[in-house]
């Protein structure tokens, strides 16, 4: 199970979508305080390109902390990007 002690602001992901790699920096991590879940819950936000846009699904992510299933939502996009939240409670 996944905690917030595996990811760290700044890591680089690289996810597989369409058969293609897009690369997701993790740009916060956000401790939730009333979390029933053991060991707390937290959330994750990513930043994504602009071009290569990703759908509501669960994505496999490499990085140096391992491989991890998360399930991401699309919940921004600006000029530097696309932004991706994943919601572990």
């Amino acid at each position: 199970m996944a905690s917030v002690t595996d990811f760290e602001q700044g890591q680089e992901f690289t996810v597989e979508a369409g058969g293609r790699p897009v690369s997701l920096e993790l740009s916060a991590v956000t401790p939730i305080a009333a979390s029933p879940r053991s060991g707390g819950g937290f959330s994750l936000m990513f930043r994504g390109p602009g071009e290569t846009p990703l759908p509501q699904a669960t994505y496999r992510f490499a990085g140096k902390s391992g491989v991890h299933d998360i399930f991401i939502v699309p919940v921004a996009a600006d000029a530097a990007g696309r932004l991706y939240e994943a919601v572990f409670n």
